[in-house]
């Protein structure tokens, strides 16, 4: 059985995403005036979180050129605080040796979809059986830059506890982050570095004295974008109690 490590990240690779950077200036000035609990801790949250996904149209990347691949965004609740689940992957792997990121993995010829490509990587890598997974919605697509992938990123609740089954060979080991650092911006830089002769902004987050950039970091930023441009056009609707 594989137990989850709280407060212990390890930072990614160097894979970046091709997004725009938002102002949320605004959003923090709004979110300033009231103390209500955040929508992520709500007991609707997933219910929520389905509308904002589902009524939406996502981004689709080309795949010209590029590997595609699917990976979960695993959220389960735990003391009434909800988490993502992330792996570290081994250093035996063919791509992101050591890195923070989300089970998934390559699209294989015989996947029908991308989603089932994400649950299968999923169960091959965590053990996490499919039908041990809820589907919420979809992110919008990114790429790597240093790896060339497309990511194609599902969101998905799973159980807690669970007894996860780590690939030996893959998984080095399971990391659980509450929510919440994802919406703080206090946890969150910004830089732009050079690459390849290009200049390409940065997303990083610090957590207890760790790193989380690349691709995880963006998907995750994307993520409570999402959410919190939501609560911006709905707020009367976001701060309503569950029924």
């Amino acid at each position: 059985m594989a137990q989850l490590c709280y407060g212990s990240l390890i930072g990614t690779g160097n894979s970046l995403s091709k997004v725009s950077k938002l102002d949320f200036s605004e959003l923090n000035m709004k979110k300033s005036n009231y103390d209500e609990k955040p929508l992520w801790d709500l007991p609707c949250f997933e219910e929520k979180l389905a509308r904002i996904l589902n009524s939406r149209q996502k981004r689709i990347l080309a795949s010209n050129g590029t590997v595609t691949a699917a990976v979960l965004v695993p959220l389960f609740a735990k003391d009434g605080r909800r988490h993502v689940l992330l792996t570290k992957r081994s250093e035996l792997v063919e791509h992101h040796r050591g890195e923070i990121s989300f089970p998934g993995g390559k699209l294989d010829p015989t996947d029908p979809n991308l989603l089932y490509c994400a649950l299968r990587e999923t169960a091959e890598e965590i053990g996490l059986g499919p039908e041990h997974v809820r589907i919420i919605g979809e992110l919008d697509d990114f790429y790597t830059v240093a790896t060339n992938f497309r990511v194609v990123p599902f969101v998905g609740t799973i159980p807690h506890p669970y007894e996860f089954v780590p690939s030996i060979r893959e998984i080095a080991g399971l990391i659980s982050v509450p929510l919440d650092v994802f919406f703080d911006p206090g946890y969150r830089s910004e830089t732009t570095r050079i690459f390849r002769g290009e200049p390409v902004e940065i997303i990083s987050y610090d957590w207890e004295g760790h790193n989380i950039w690349g691709a995880t970091a963006r998907i995750l930023k994307h993520f409570a974008e999402l959410i919190e441009e939501w609560q911006l056009d709905h707020e009367e609707e976001s701060k309503a109690p569950c029924v």
